[in-house]
């Protein structure tokens, strides 16, 4: 069902190109004003805000001129960030400082029953694992120090992308819990999706496991796919959703549950 947007504005992080893209001309045809966040011009938005996402000041910024063209809005989709084949640091600054950052500068101008939407990942359910670890991190993102904590951990160095998406579903589920009753804070999770980044995607995970994965699921999703779950968390349809991940995979993570309870059996 055509979630009715009409009136709302909307900002979308990423909004030039994959998930980011779609997801702008998904809530445009719904008929929200659309403000697009981005490095580089996107096509779907109604407005746009140059930014750079990998400082919490250019963060900052991008939210103070993204309230000066709407001085309130309706939600925010976080869906911006940068794959593990980057340095560890600019993948930490985009996909977890940015996009605290951001949040933390527009949430006061969400208007009450509003909600926002974070790009997280498949490849981030281990948070539950590593969630003191998390919280330390996410206590001191800003700092130096927790740099050069996580530096120290291969763990993270040579798995920031699935180190960040981790701390993103640890900070949708404490912003859901700060903010209930008042803005919704969900998360996405996709698996393998067509986008501009998933031969990044393959380089940080393997070839073959991503490749197996696709083949598995009868191919990669199409940014449009996640864009219709983003909007879906959007709609009144979601309004009893909060502090909740919907994973987007094509079934991947109940195949892999099934392998490993499997195995457990013997």
């Amino acid at each position: 069902m055509e979630p009715d947007l009409a009136g709302q504005t909307i900002v979308v992080t990423g909004a030039a190109s994959g998930i980011g893209a779609a997801t702008a001309a998904r809530f445009a045809r719904s008929g929200a004003h659309v403000i697009g966040v981005d490095r580089n011009v996107p096509v779907g938005a109604t407005s746009f805000v140059q930014a750079d996402l990998s400082t919490s000041q250019g963060a900052v910024e991008a939210a103070r001129d993204v309230l000066a063209l709407a001085p309130s809005i309706q939600g925010l989709a976080n869906i911006a960030g940068v794959p593990g084949t980057a340095p560890w640091r600019t993948v930490l600054a985009v996909n977890v400082h940015g996009l605290r950052a951001l949040t933390t500068a527009v949430l006061p101008s969400i208007t009450a029953g509003g909600f926002v939407t974070n790009l997280a990942s498949a490849v981030g359910d281990g948070w539950a694992e590593r969630v003191a670890e998390i919280q330390a991190f996410l206590r001191h993102a800003d700092d130096p120090e927790a740099l050069a904590s996580v530096e120290a951990d291969p763990e993270v160095t040579t798995n920031a992308y699935r180190f960040s998406k981790e701390c993103v579903r640890v900070l949708t589920q404490t912003l859901a819990a700060e903010t209930i009753g008042r803005v919704r804070v969900n998360s996405v999770s996709p698996g393998p999706v067509n986008t501009p980044i998933l031969d990044d995607f393959k380089r940080d995970h393997g070839v073959a496991k991503v490749e197996g994965a696709i083949t598995l699921t009868g191919g990669a999703a199409t940014p449009e796919v996640i864009a219709e779950v983003v909007a879906f968390l959007a709609s009144p349809a979601a309004a009893w959703i909060n502090g909740t991940d919907i994973r987007v995979d094509g079934g991947l993570g109940a195949f892999r549950f099934a392998q490993q309870a499997a195995a457990a059996v013997g």
